[in-house]
């Protein structure tokens, strides 16, 4: 408590003071965040689960069926209920961080750890942190199950089964990705960009594809369609602003003398030297189109290196190089083709394929440490462009709310196909986790009675998923686990058809890894929660708004 003497010669007093709740009240708080946040995220879960629609400040509401993007969206006035909705976000953020899926399987599965944690605290006296090993152990146990019934993904049409589940059962959208990834191979660049179009469509792009054309619309005046073809062509890289043509004349001499075209990229040119250039063009002198470099700065700098080592050239990075240049420094293509907006290098004659690969593998080093969305997308298209072929799906719709919205699914069915072309597939529809309930069964009997108690909090909580999904089909779901359970393999329930079978045979699969991910993330984060004994937040303060009539409007708009 805080106190300070106002000017008028009173004393006004200010509090710092934090709410403390204790035991079974602050579980319970904690628990009130939990739900509601799980009861939000669950509805959208299975083919048949429902939509989301998000208020967003002054644009038009979004609508979304993608669990992490729900979670995001979450926030309770209540600072108690609401870390009970950080915790449970927590999950869910990990497992699409490791993945980028699941999430919505992560946070069902954490509430009912952490539910069945905080019963069984109420119940006896527990050791706490010997109930979260015993947590901890029946995830591993489960994860162990999972790898041992998971089967490798070898066809397109194993590619297309787990895209159509991460879809929502949109078979042609999973066809669409089937076939670019057969087009692309399993290490193919993907990007997500949103059409203009109601219209779904797929662009694949070989060699490499710059997103600048030429300076100078007369470099292809003489061209049909406005596009220059330069076969057989040089290519000069450099950093450097090119101002007179003294600066390449090396470059052109020995342009001239092998009767090849030269494409130059450089950081700008001068408005007389695009002149010159042009000129030299069109009388046939040399071949020759200017075409400035991508990007700015440091990311320019990194771009340009990696064109310099797909193209077999070398990155000539000032004035003083270009006044060096050898015939060493170019680089060759077969095909050249620039238009007013792209440059498209296809089939490089002389390439380092060992400096190549490298740069390759250093890209997806940092691919795998990125954290934001941008410096993703950023580091896949350098990575597409390296390998010389990606393609980029424009996702279409007839208004943005729906774009928006299968942009997400989109994005969740390239993260599954990704994880399961690498670790296998398991049967989906929540299947998978029961069947792994007869492993913690099997486990030697626990040490200590809080380990045990920690086994059948995941045990209970494996039921969930396929409880939850059947549910949003508006099924009976504790009929459906019943049938399910009393089968064996790979027998499950399709909610999609509203039918029982064998879910691989029917495409219905979820990855390995992703389910691994899932149980493990959100046992880790709800032992935390069930095991919390002192919650401890802020005072919540009453914001003082003017009075004027302005401000209060501007208040009210911003939910003050």
């Amino acid at each position: 408590m805080l106190s300070r003497l106002g000017r008028s010669g009173g004393t006004s007093v200010r509090s710092f003071t934090k709410d403390v709740r204790f035991g079974v009240e602050a579980r319970s708080l904690l628990l009130q965040g939990v739900n509601i946040l799980a009861n939000a995220v669950a509805a959208t879960l299975g083919p048949k689960g429902r939509n989301v629609l998000i208020e967003q400040l002054l644009i038009s509401p979004r609508i979304t069926k993608d669990g992490i993007t729900v979670a995001h969206n979450v926030q309770l006035k209540d600072r108690r209920q609401d870390m009970g909705v950080q915790l449970l976000r927590e999950a869910s953020n990990n497992t699409n961080n490791n993945v980028g899926d699941g999430t919505t399987t992560a946070t069902i599965l954490a509430r009912g750890i952490a539910c069945q944690g905080m019963h069984a605290l109420r119940q006896a006296e527990i050791n706490v942190q010997l109930l979260r090993e015993g947590i901890l152990e029946g995830s591993r146990a489960v994860c162990e199950a999972l790898g041992e019934m998971s089967v490798p993904v070898d066809t397109i049409g194993q590619v297309e089964a787990v895209a159509k589940v991460a879809l929502n059962g949109d078979e042609r959208l999973a066809e669409l990705i089937g076939d670019t990834i057969l087009e692309l191979g399993e290490s193919g660049v993907i990007l997500l960009k949103e059409s203009q179009s109601p219209v779904d469509e797929v662009k694949i792009q070989e060699g490499i594809t710059l997103p600048l054309g030429y300076c100078s619309p007369f470099f292809a005046s003489k061209s049909e369609g406005k596009t220059l073809e330069l076969g057989n062509c040089l290519l000069l890289l450099t950093l450097a602003k090119i101002e007179q043509a003294e600066q390449i004349l090396p470059a052109l001499q020995l342009a001239k003398v092998r009767e090849q075209p030269l494409l130059i990229i450089a950081q700008d040119f001068s408005s007389d030297l695009v002149k010159i250039l042009v000129l030299n063009h069109l009388q046939g002198r040399v071949q020759v189109c200017a075409v400035k470099a991508p990007k700015f700065g440091e990311d320019q700098r990194q771009e340009m290196q990696d064109l310099a080592l797909a193209m077999g050239a070398h990155l000539l990075e000032d004035a003083t190089w270009l006044a060096e240049l050898s015939e060493g420094d170019l680089g060759e293509v077969v095909l050249a083709v620039v238009d007013a907006k792209e440059t498209h290098l296809l089939q490089p004659i002389k390439v380092n394929e060992a400096q190549v690969e490298g740069r390759i593998q250093h890209i997806r080093e940092l691919i795998d440490e990125a954290v934001t969305d941008e410096e993703l997308d950023r580091l896949k298209t350098r990575l597409g462009r390296m390998q010389g072929h990606m393609a980029t799906i424009y996702v279409g719709g007839t208004s943005d709310l729906e774009i928006s919205e299968r942009k997400d699914r989109f994005n969740d069915a390239l993260h599954a196909v990704k994880v399961a072309i690498s670790d296998g597939v398991v049967p989906g529809g929540g299947t998978a986790f029961l069947r792994c309930i007869p492993a913690l069964d099997k486990l030697p009997p626990a040490r200590v009675m809080e380990h045990q108690v920690g086994r059948e909090i995941v045990r209970d909580a494996l039921r969930l998923p396929c409880y939850t999904i059947a549910r949003n089909a508006g099924v009976d779901p504790d009929e459906v686990l019943r049938r399910v359970l009393a089968g064996n393999g790979n027998f499950g329930y399709d909610a999609a058809a509203g039918e029982y079978g064998d879910l691989l045979v029917r495409g219905i699969v979820d990855p390995t890894n992703v389910m691994q991910s899932a149980i493990t993330d959100a046992a880790g984060v709800a032992s935390l929660l069930a095991t919390t004994e002192v919650l401890i937040t802020e005072q919540p303060i009453k914001r003082k708004i003017p009075k004027n009539q302005i401000t209060q409007d501007l208040a009210k708009l911003v939910g003050m």
